[in-house]
């Protein structure tokens, strides 16, 4: 799985009012809304155990709404989204935690993973607990861990469609082929369902078996079933890639680009031979002009020692994308280009999913 790993979007989730409430709220407590909202992280919980979880999602949305910067809203909200099979908006919330959270709180990734355990030392079979952990551990990179607990879950369940959705996904990522099984156990399970779909794309993009044709495949189908997220485009630019097609990948991550970006911010031109470093913050983009002469060859490479995951466009002076990357050198991006014709470029330029804090290079050999 990718470095924070789908989009920081800068509103809430939505949820139309799901009827009346039927349990009496809670007031008080540690994870209380601190600007007078009437929410609290106790409450959220609540209505995750009675399985209104479209309450507790609007219950989480006030918190994380409330207390950007804290885990709790975000964490609570991707619970209740993971229990109705909404992953990929699951997976937005972590991405949220990447980005406004773990800045100031680095210790928030530790924090979920222990309010989890001590869930499940309560009730070893809550397969609620069993789920947010296991997702909190996939999203954090912790694979073996993950498996772990999902064996624990599908244990308990054993046609539940996340277990054996992430358990294969976490099989692969781990770098082990057996997973292949437990991904079509899932598809099974829910064929309809998008998120399946995505994750399967994503399992076979970045893990054990790399079918760049199945991952286009499954992320198409998840498009098609509304999932037009920047991780989707990303997995398709990455299949384009692998296909040979430059330009479809270009489009595909300028998309990405599009979705993830709240603020464009124009750099002076950046000449050959020469670098810049850049102050990166989620939802922030940068423009580079990049002036070439025809058939001159552009060589550009990204790094950071903030963090792993980069992505960038290219793009013609008449706007169009010509090339586009992500994983050039590892997870950094990079670009290995013969100009066509003479111009002024730009060079779109942001963490993977813009969701990320630090100083990001780019150099222009």
């Amino acid at each position: 799985m990718k470095l924070a790993a789908t989009a920081v979007m800068l509103t809430t989730i939505a949820c139309a009012d799901p009827g009346a409430i039927t349990l009496p709220r809670q007031t008080g407590g540690a994870n209380t809304a601190a600007n007078g909202a009437s929410c609290s992280a106790e409450q959220g919980q609540a209505f995750i155990e009675a399985e209104q979880y479209k309450h507790a999602i609007r219950e989480f949305t006030c918190l994380a709404d409330a207390v950007p910067t804290a885990a709790e809203g975000y964490r609570g909200r991707a619970e209740a989204l993971l229990m109705l099979g909404r992953y990929s908006d699951a997976l937005r919330d972590y991405t949220r935690v990447t980005a406004f959270v773990l800045p100031g709180h680095p210790e928030a990734e530790q924090e979920i993973i222990a309010g989890y355990k001590a869930r499940l030392e309560q009730v070893p079979d809550d397969v609620t607990a069993l789920t947010g952990l296991s997702f909190a551990y996939w999203y954090f990179f912790d694979y073996a861990a993950a498996i772990h607990v999902l064996e624990r879950l599908v244990d308990v369940v054993p046609d539940d469609t996340y277990g054996n959705l992430f358990i294969g996904s976490s099989r692969f990522l781990r770098g082990r082929a057996a997973g292949a099984t437990d991904l079509e156990r899932a598809i099974e399970l829910a064929p309809s369902s998008p998120d399946v779909h995505f994750i399967v794309a994503d399992a076979y993009t970045y893990g054990a078996v790399v079918d760049p044709q199945r991952a286009f495949d499954e992320a198409t189908t998840a498009l098609e079933g509304g999932l037009d997220t920047p991780r989707i485009r990303a997995i398709r630019a990455s299949s384009y890639l692998a296909f040979g097609d430059g330009a479809a990948a270009a489009r595909e991550i300028d998309i990405h680009l599009d979705l993830v970006t709240t603020q464009l911010v124009v750099t002076s031109p950046l000449a050959a031979g020469s670098s810049t470093n850049l102050a990166v913050v989620p939802g922030r983009t940068y423009e580079i002009p990049i002036a070439v002469a025809a058939g001159e060859s552009v060589s550009i490479l990204t790094s950071s020692k903030d963090f792993i995951d980069t992505i960038l466009a290219l793009l013609a002076p008449n706007g169009t994308p010509v090339v586009g990357s992500d994983d050039f050198k590892g997870y950094f991006a990079g670009v290995e280009w013969v100009a066509p014709a003479a111009g002024t470029y730009r060079l779109r330029v942001t963490s993977f999913e813009s969701v990320s804090t630090g100083t990001l290079s780019v150099v222009r050999n």
